[in-house]
């Protein structure tokens, strides 16, 4: 508009210059065309030629303006839309974060068809309506965002995943996670949602065979993946103690890595598995490997209830780690037992009432006891019995 109206003023000063200039003598022009003639001035025939020009020019531009038009307010009002879809998606996101899961569904869905980005608002709507626990809409959403690009469906079906498993459907989250990983085996997330899925079923094999793959280390921090790693490996030597299959759990012991066999706790559950299982001899040198490495009272009240083929040596054995590791009440209690198992009553009842002066527990005044009825101490015996009841029903 500026430049139309410095145009005119452009032209009505160069006019009036140029009529002051030709006030003496205007010209003279003539022109011709069958009957008609035209005379005037030279300054009017370029008035008029300008005129002409400029209407020609601006009628043109009008007809152009005016063809585009319609293209302009739809584009105009397309504009329009997606600014209403954009606030409608920030109010939603908003509503999103601060739990109010109807308004925030409502606002996603209503305006999505406009935003630029619709996949976003789906995704959105479907996080609102899982927490309003409307699985049929959250499903409905879900294949909404995934229409399209391969890349929308990854999303989508990742979003599922994370939402199966929010919900407790692991066994559909498991599902999901394999489908990702069909998808893009190289992305690590998916190997971490399957890990959890396997922990939470409590499918301890097909979690040991997830953990093992190498992707699995970048996907899981190294603590979460230790701690899965510990409780698979104590599950399946758990359930092969419960089937009686000594030979399956040598081998999970074998198989299992240097850091898991080093855990206190994995290696007191396979040597009770080996007890169970009657082979003692094996849980003998365990524990005696373990104990010369370092103290462990649980090993220790282990290995005093076990029987050794020498058990003169077995004694030698626990008065060597009372020197070492100090007066224990724990190996105090178990010298008392292989003494008793070797008839040394004297020396038997003297580590039994140490152990009780330290720590009284019913499995000492037990073995006291024992110790009273050998010796023909009956009075003895029966108050020790009773005093084991009584610290053991905590009267």
């Amino acid at each position: 508009m500026i430049r139309v109206l410095l145009l005119a003023v452009l032209a009505l000063a160069l006019g009036s210059i140029a009529a002051y200039l030709l006030r003496a003598d205007t010209g003279y022009v003539m022109i011709t065309q069958g009957r008609w003639v035209l005379e005037t001035s030279l300054f009017g025939l370029a008035g008029a030629l300008f005129v002409i020009v400029c209407g020609l020019y601006y009628g043109f531009q009008l007809i152009v303006v005016g063809a585009g038009l319609p293209m302009r307010v739809r584009r105009a009002m397309e504009r329009r839309r997606s600014d209403l879809a954009q606030e409608s998606f920030e109010a939603g996101m908003l509503r999103l974060m601060e739990g109010h899961w109807r308004e925030a569904e409502i606002e996603m869905v209503r305006r999505a068809a406009d935003h630029r980005a619709s996949h976003l608002n789906y995704l959105a709507a479907a996080k609102a309506a899982q927490q309003l626990g409307a699985a049929d809409r959250r499903e409905h959403y879900l294949r909404l965002a995934g229409q399209g690009d391969p890349h929308l469906r990854f999303a989508a079906l990742l979003t599922r995943a994370e939402l199966q498993r929010a919900r407790g459907e692991y066994s559909q989250a498991r599902d999901s996670a394999l489908e990702l990983r069909e998808q893009d085996p190289r992305h690590p997330y998916p190997m971490e949602l399957l890990a959890e899925c396997h922990f939470a079923l409590g499918d301890w094999e097909r979690l040991q065979g997830v953990l093992q793959q190498p992707d699995t280390a970048a996907a899981l921090a190294p603590a979460r993946r230790r701690q899965m790693a510990a409780e698979a490996l104590r599950q399946r030597l758990l359930d092969a103690t419960r089937a009686a299959s000594v030979d399956q759990l040598k081998t999970l012991w074998e198989q299992a890595g240097r850091e898991l066999r080093e855990d206190p706790v994995l290696l007191r559950v396979y040597i009770r598995g080996l007890v169970r299982l009657a082979a003692e001899p094996e849980a003998l040198a365990l524990i005696a490997g373990a104990l010369n490495r370092g103290w462990d009272a649980e090993l220790m009240r282990l290995y005093g209830g076990l029987h050794a083929a020498d058990p003169l040596g077995q004694l030698a054995m626990i008065e060597q780690w009372l020197g070492r590791y100090g007066e224990y009440p724990e190996a105090q209690l178990a010298a008392g037992q292989v003494c008793l198992r070797n008839k040394l009553w004297g020396k038997a009842r003297s580590y039994l009432d140490a152990a009780i002066r330290q720590q009284p527990t019913p499995a000492a005044y037990l073995e006291l006891a024992r110790v009273c009825e050998a010796t023909q101490n009956r009075a003895d015996a029966e108050k020790y019995n009773r005093l084991g009841l009584e610290l053991a029903a905590g009267l």
